[in-house]
């Protein structure tokens, strides 16, 4: 982990695009997106994305439907889900088919994340 790893984290309240990235400067370069159609282009141009995290519960679409464009843009790089919600049958799915590398209850938990990403960057 350096603190020029860049990565997204994708949800539609500014607030929690805000206090994400004050919690995570100067650990990782993060990427905020309100709008997960933002966040796909940008994966498209910036191959330097080393993981993503999205929210669940999202206007246009969820997180997961989310995952799954952003996985055809770049299918080699971690995602991971941060939701308010509990594991839903449909999120225990995508971790059991490996769709998702992971699960971030909210209030998310710094160390926990930082941990888990450090097991891919």
């Amino acid at each position: 982990m350096k603190s020029n790893d860049t990565i997204i984290y994708v949800d539609d309240e500014a607030i929690n695009l805000k206090l994400f990235s004050i919690m995570f400067h100067g650990i990782y370069e993060v990427l905020t997106f309100e709008s997960p159609q933002m966040a796909l282009e940008e994966l498209k141009v910036c191959p330097e994305v080393k993981a993503v995290i999205t929210d669940m519960k999202m206007p246009v679409m969820n997180g997961l439907q989310f995952v799954e464009l952003a996985r055809e843009i770049n299918n080699t790089i971690p995602y991971f889900l941060l939701s308010g919600y509990g594991l839903t049958r449909e999120i225990n799915e995508a971790l059991k088919n490996e769709s998702l590398n992971g699960y971030f209850q909210k209030p998310f938990r710094k160390e926990l994340i930082i941990l888990e990403l450090s097991k891919y960057i």
